[in-house]
């Protein structure tokens, strides 16, 4: 018998399994492709080291002081290759973790088997039962595909094929203003493609607090981005080696775009294969899991994480989940706080939120105000010679309670630690202001967001 037994190896499952195996627990952790799952092998370790590839590429063609920078090119074969190495890095390296640890890892098709069991299926077809105590539904979300399309992997794509691509198509068509879209977009236009993105709502990244929404809509049209919202796609079709898109714009007029190549960026779907839920009487939230506070669902010693309960998808959510489990099967309760875990996007710029929007903030009658610092005044975004972007931060006006941080442009995905961390230690706006930073960097832009809150910000014309 198995202490624990994991299905899904991706942030929320492995990080389960080596905490359990910490304290002294066995564990059993049964994955059906890779270890790290799609965070490492098709999304997030894929995506971040593209966008690192094409901004070097872009900073390099754009600097007014390398000569010959506007012979540039890019090797896509060799920024692949080079992808491919650092999953393998990561995926080798989870494997030495585990084996370290003494933790079972089976390759193959993980099932529930109430009450106690679990039936694992492995790759080479072999049927095992194993009794368990609890078992941790890590199972993840794969790309939800609209009925309307049909992927073919070449010209209807989802983000596992355009992360591993073999050529540069002249143009895309990315169906989804999300964050993957807008990541996807990312790389592609600074690759050279012409990019369109279709959106169904009325803008992008529509949880993200207005003013950042703005600021990205600007610099991607800047940037030759297209963009349609409020746009639905009636019919996909492959023609002549073309996709043909119909698409219903705001007015209601339809009209026919064409492209090399379509990304479809809908959104994800969560996965429930080997959870047979009518047989298992598993309760649902929608097409997710319904869990408790304690991520538990109605099934005694049976808990689910990560994407496969919905909410924020992602990789370090899970990984947060999975701690709040083995805290409970440990004994010793943690809680989430949803409020205070960061959300970021690698876009033409980056984005990095956490917490409430303005909008939000005002529309669950808080005493908002407001403070905020652009780019253009920071001596170290000067120096980096990439001043767009700016910091805002929401706190409550009377007792100075951090509400929400939001910033757009470079390392603002990394910035955003510092403000979830205050959060999370419930520290103020005030508190936040009195941090002494090093010069020149960009973490001022975060201290003199606080100090613009106060009325006290030092670079700012007076007025």
């Amino acid at each position: 018998m198995y202490d624990l037994c994991i299905i899904g190896a991706g942030p929320g499952g492995y990080v389960a399994a080596i905490r359990a195996a910490q304290h002294g627990l066995t564990v059993l952790l049964v994955e059906k492709d890779r270890l790290g799952g799609t965070c490492v092998n098709r999304g997030c370790i894929p995506a971040k080291c593209f966008i690192h590839d094409v901004k070097v590429f872009t900073a390099a063609k754009r600097s007014s002081v390398m000569q010959g920078a506007d012979q540039l090119s890019v090797n896509i074969d060799k920024m692949v290759s080079r992808k491919r190495q650092v999953v393998k890095a990561m995926v080798d390296g989870l494997a030495m973790i585990m084996k370290g640890h003494g933790i079972r890892v089976v390759q193959g098709q993980g099932e529930v088997l109430p009450p106690g069991g679990v039936g694992v299926h492995t790759i080479d077809g072999r049927r095992s039962e194993e009794s368990v105590k609890y078992v941790i539904l890590a199972t993840g979300a794969k790309p939800g595909i609209p009925p309307f399309l049909s992927v073919d992997g070449h010209f209807v794509q989802t983000t596992d094929e355009a992360l591993d691509p073999k050529d540069l198509p002249a143009k895309l068509l990315i169906i989804g203003g999300g964050v993957i879209g807008l990541e996807m977009a990312a790389i592609y236009r600074l690759l050279g493609s012409e990019v369109t993105i279709l959106e169904l709502l009325p803008d992008i990244i529509i949880n993200e607090d207005a003013e950042i929404r703005k600021a990205m809509r600007m610099l991607m049209e800047q940037q030759g981005v297209k963009i349609h919202l409020e746009a639905k796609v009636r019919e996909v079709k492959i023609q002549e080696e073309k996709v043909e898109v119909d698409c219903e714009n705001q007015r209601g007029q339809v009209e026919k775009l064409q492209a090399d190549r379509v990304l479809v960026a809908t959104g994800r779907v969560p996965v429930l294969e080997g959870i047979d839920v009518q047989k298992l009487g598993l309760r649902m939230n929608g097409p997710f899991i319904k869990v408790n506070e304690k991520f538990e669902t109605n099934l005694p010693g049976v808990f689910a994480i990560g994407d496969v309960v919905g909410g924020m998808m992602l990789a370090h959510k899970a990984s947060a989940e999975a701690e709040a489990v083995l805290a409970k099967i440990l004994g010793y309760p943690k809680r989430i706080k949803p409020e205070v875990i960061p959300r970021c996007i690698w876009g033409l710029a980056e984005v990095a939120s956490v917490g409430l929007t303005e909008e939000e903030a005002r529309a669950k009658g808080r005493r908002v105000r407001v403070g905020k610092f652009p780019y253009m005044s920071s001596g170290a975004a000067q120096a980096m010679d990439d001043i767009n972007g700016f910091v805002k931060i929401v706190g409550d006006s009377e007792s100075g309670e951090i509400l929400g941080v939001h910033m757009i442009g470079q390392h603002a995905t990394d910035l955003i630690s510092e403000a979830a961390t205050l959060m999370t230690m419930e520290a103020t706006v005030e508190d936040f202001a009195e941090g002494i930073k090093p010069h020149p960097t960009l973490s001022e832009t975060l201290m003199e967001a606080a100090l613009d809150w106060g009325g006290i910000l030092i670079h700012k014309l007076k007025k």
